[in-house]
């Protein structure tokens, strides 16, 4: 599964996900149920915003770039962020005016946005640039950094403003070493036509992310306005530990692999681009089935292990449901939702992202009302589940991303057995350290079985190493 670029990104999405771990452990510590669902709060507006600012340009710079005019794109990203970003704080501007927001409340938004678009596209030109050590470095030090100016922030009394502020420092000083790999380009020579090629390709990105950040942020938005931020906090501590927990390997797929596959799609090579993308199809399904069944286990007592009763109390319910809807969502954002860079179908993102949000939120306005934090999972597992299945379906009609049947019944069926083996045991051993190495020894079991009867930790001939490929992406 895994060349040495993929070693070196999951090295560094792995030192990612625990510092994110221990962020939260020590945020939800210092802030409080009700603080710290005022920060999810904020973050999720942020995200919406950030949607429908920033975020898409990275991608549409993905999809249509040419390595020999590499600054050129480059400049004429650095433009559209600034252009962007300006539209913006304009629009935020606006509402603290009109007084729709607290202004406070849309500083801290402004500036999360500033900081995740400054990191976000440094990384990507890094990626592109296949400068993998400094791509990763910056991956790492966000880590640290989260948790550092986050602590300092919350320590000096900050509370949720004072803590998204410290996260966007943070992401600014994480950018640095990614910022390296453009010191050698002459991206100030950016060119109108350029920028009109990125917005052609990405004016459906636009819509689609920040309609889909909509649609992954409306059961927290209703679930604040209905129940308060109180009730918010643990929701969203749950929910943030598993995301980032299946995020650790789907985007290393992402980063590597399929960065590869495209790679061999641009040189004409269909044998070794549908190997790759077989390959990165087992990864994600593997990632999804094994995750799920591991969170279904051992998720209760881990989040008793690590997180305050009362953020634990109001959840332990939830992890099931999460960890399903996470699954989902991994399959299709870093599988078929690669269908877009294989083709000039980006419209196909803005479809599912559209029907993403027309079920989540017709869902949460249904169940949360009613169910409070348990219709909300089920809002976003459902609306998962059915995003997954249309960009399956769908981009099938642009692009055959290759699926492997004998994968998708096998693995599976391993993690059934996985969660049937672990619930007898429950039945006939006490609970204890004796339980948890049963199926500990079993987990390693049934996942020594898929790495190996699927492969996914070689590597073959068909994947090259990143690090020494040409990467051209775009017609």
């Amino acid at each position: 599964m895994l060349n040495t670029s993929g070693l070196l990104y999951l090295s560094a999405r792995i030192v990612s996900a625990a510092g994110n771990l221990l962020a939260v452990v020590i945020f939800s510590r210092l802030a409080g149920p009700a603080e710290y669902g005022h920060y999810v709060l904020i973050f999720a507006w942020s995200l919406i915003v950030y949607g429908f600012g920033a975020q898409w340009m990275r991608f549409a710079f993905f999809g249509v770039y040419q390595s020999e005019r590499f600054g050129e794109y480059v400049g004429s990203l650095a433009g559209l962020l600034c252009g962007g970003l300006l539209f913006v704080a304009l629009i935020l501007a606006a509402l603290a005016i009109f007084e729709f927001f607290e202004p406070g409340f849309l500083i801290a938004v402004f500036a999360l946005i500033c900081g995740m678009t400054l990191y976000e596209a440094a990384f990507e030109v890094a990626r592109v640039r296949l400068d993998v050590r400094n791509a990763a470095l910056s991956m790492m030090l966000r880590a640290l950094f989260t948790v550092l100016f986050g602590s300092i922030g919350l320590w000096l009394g900050g509370g949720a403003r004072g803590l998204a502020l410290a996260i966007a420092v943070a992401h600014v000083g994480a950018a640095a070493p990614a910022l390296r790999t453009w010191s050698g380009l002459n991206w100030s020579c950016g060119s109108r036509d350029t920028a009109i090629r990125i917005l052609r390709y990405g004016w459906p990105l636009m819509l689609s992310f920040g309609i889909g950040a909509v649609g992954q942020s409306i059961d927290r938005l209703l679930l604040a306005h209905y129940l308060g931020t109180a009730t918010l906090g643990p929701y969203g501590v749950a929910a943030d530990m598993l995301r980032q927990s299946y995020m650790v390997l789907g985007e290393t797929i992402s980063l590597s692999l399929m960065t590869v596959a495209k790679s061999h799609a641009n040189n004409g090579d269909v044998e070794a681009t549908n190997c790759t993308l077989r390959r990165a199809f087992n990864a994600c399904l593997a990632t999804a089935v094994f995750g799920t069944a591991f969170f279904v286990v051992f998720g209760d007592v881990l989040l008793r292990a690590i997180l305050q009763p009362e953020f634990v109390a109001p959840i332990h319910e939830l992890i099931p449901i999460f960890a399903i809807a996470f699954a989902f969502m991994t399959m299709r954002n870093f599988y078929f939702a690669q269908v877009i860079y294989f083709t000039n179908a980006s419209f196909l993102d803005l479809m599912v992202s559209f029907l993403f949000v027309v079920v989540s939120a017709s869902l949460s306005l249904v169940l949360v009302p009613a169910y409070g934090p348990h219709g909300a999972a089920l809002a976003l597992m459902l609306s998962g589940i059915t995003s997954c299945i249309a960009f399956m379906v769908l981009g099938r009609r642009w692009y055959k991303l290759p699926i492997d049947f004998t994968a998708l019944g096998v693995m599976p069926a391993l993690a059934f057995l996985f969660v049937f083996a672990a619930r007898t045991a429950a039945e006939l051993i006490p609970g204890g350290p004796a339980l948890l190495i049963v199926n500990g020894l079993a987990f390693a079991v049934v996942g020594g079985i898929a790495v190996r009867r699927f492969g996914l930790m070689n590597a073959t001939p068909a994947v090259t190493m990143l690090g020494v490929m040409p990467l051209r992406v775009g017609r």
